[in-house]
């Protein structure tokens, strides 16, 4: 039940403060034994301090410390102290209190000497990572769990200092893309969902040991992004550990925002694919093309092929004549990825969400390896994402603008045209039949009657027998 969430949420909060109230009422009960003279009553009260002293060290305080541990994880200050930097800070106090203790001028001496170690170490990392200039370039087209390289370039504009010891980190927004989060949620998830501040993450870019005085350094790193998505490069962060390592000092970039667009992995096409029935998607072109069979004659254009002249053609109308051709018979197959969520993936069910995620994210792969393999094949390719209809394309560029769909795909929730509630994938033939079908049936149906579709792969995370008989007739289904 609600009630019983909001109080699970609740628990510990309610717990601790039960603890600390009965702890301050006990407090008050002893000092006032004390006060009246009844020593019975404050022993027993100092003892039964002592135990709630005890069961807030071990059920209040752990969580206290977790919260402020993140409060202080999120603060993210320019720098950081290394175990170097630890063991220094301690020497340099132990000197120090010393030094005060004995009035030994020796003492004094050495925390002189650490003192200046401090300011000297301090002094030099700033004046590093000052007038510093950094731009990347990453290429256009990035796949996921494949190297892609990136130039990184870095300026040091100071006129008289070097720089020394640069690491260079971008700094990217993390967004709510995973497919767990894409799934059903509670609204008031959501709404906490866009109360929080952004959050950044960090990738470390290049290193440069020496940059010089008014010089520019660049580095070739190859970048690897492990899953498909939208990365949003915010700017970069400069650190240094120079020059005696004690702490790390960053420095953090504002640049134009660039957006990358990761696209899915792409795999060999399997053997299934070259079983294919792909006449059936091969149809015969009564249009221009690069073909060999003669389509018609029309006059020259300044940008037509001089070796589609017809010479004889040109004598007889004494002008500049060529000849258009059909295009060759081409192919046309029609990929359906169905982005439907499952029913256990949208109740909240940890289990059945990240087993619905592994499934879709699988889909997505295959859909892009099926979208790569086919045009390569030279076949004209239409991909649909669930109620997302694409159009037919055909080269590199309808590659990208395919792979980029996939790239960003999230899986949807649908809904009973009846009643109106959120379902999920149908799970058997008795609720398939119970429910009006989807759109994306009805869509594919309507398609199979066109006369410009032709060849239909289906992937898809229902089970086997939930598909409607025409729609499973008239394609290829792949159950991921």
């Amino acid at each position: 039940m609600a009630w019983f969430r909001h109080l699970r949420v609740w628990r510990n909060a309610i717990f601790g403060t039960l603890l600390v109230g009965c702890g301050l009422l006990v407090a008050v009960v002893t000092s006032w034994a004390r006060h009246t003279g009844d020593w019975e009553l404050a022993r027993a009260g100092a003892i039964t301090s002592l135990v709630f002293v005890l069961l807030i060290t071990i059920f209040v305080v752990p969580p206290l410390l977790r919260s402020a541990r993140a409060e202080v994880g999120r603060l993210d200050p320019p720098f950081q102290l290394t175990a170097g930097g630890l063991i220094f800070i301690g020497i340099f106090l132990s000197v120090a209190f010393a030094a005060y203790n004995t009035g030994n001028n020796l003492l004094f001496m050495i925390f002189s000497v650490l003192a200046s170690t401090l300011f000297v170490a301090w002094t030099a990392a700033r004046a590093s990572l000052r007038d510093l200039v950094v731009s990347a370039r990453f290429p256009d087209h990035i796949f996921a769990g494949e190297p892609a390289p990136v130039l990184v370039s870095l300026h040091n504009t100071k006129r008289l200092l070097p720089s020394f010891s640069i690491l260079i980190e971008s700094r990217n927004q993390i967004f709510a893309d995973d497919v767990t989060a894409a799934t059903n949620r509670t609204a008031k998830k959501k709404r906490r969902r866009r109360r929080e501040r952004p959050r950044y993450a960090r990738r470390a870019l290049a290193y440069f040991v020496h940059v010089p005085r008014r010089a520019k350094a660049e580095q070739r790193v190859e970048q690897l992004f492990p899953r498909r998505g939208h990365v949003l490069v915010t700017g970069f962060e400069l650190s240094t550990r120079f020059p005696f390592g004690f702490f790390r000092l960053r420095r953090r970039l504002r640049a134009r925002n660039v957006e990358l667009v990761i696209y899915p992995k792409l795999e060999a096409a399997s053997d299934e694919l070259h079983l294919l029935p792909m006449n059936a998607g091969r149809m015969l072109s009564a249009r221009r093309g690069a073909g060999h069979d003669l389509h018609s004659l029309r006059d020259y254009q300044p940008q037509d092929d001089m070796r589609h002249i017809d010479w004889k053609a040109t004598a007889r109308a004494s002008r500049l004549v060529v000849r258009e051709f059909t295009s060759e018979d081409e192919r046309r197959v029609h990929i359906v990825f169905d982005t439907r969520a499952l029913d256990g993936a949208t109740d909240g069910a940890g289990g059945a969400e990240k087993f619905f995620e592994a499934r879709f994210e699988r889909g997505v792969t295959v859909a892009a390896s099926l979208v790569a393999h086919f045009l390569e094949e030279r076949a004209e390719v239409r991909l649909t994402l669930g109620e997302e209809a694409g159009h037919y394309g055909a080269g590199r560029e309808h590659l990208y603008a395919s792979l980029r769909r996939l790239a960003l795909v999230r899986p949807h929730e649908t809904k009973d045209a009846t009643t109106g509630a959120t379902t999920g994938a149908m799970t058997g033939a008795a609720t398939s039949a119970a429910n009006h079908e989807p759109e994306l049936w009805s869509s594919l149906a309507a398609a199979s009657n066109n006369a410009d579709s032709h060849y239909v792969i289906l992937l898809t995370t229902s089970a086997p027998g939930s598909i409607p008989a025409h729609v499973w007739r008239m394609s290829h289904v792949i159950y991921l």
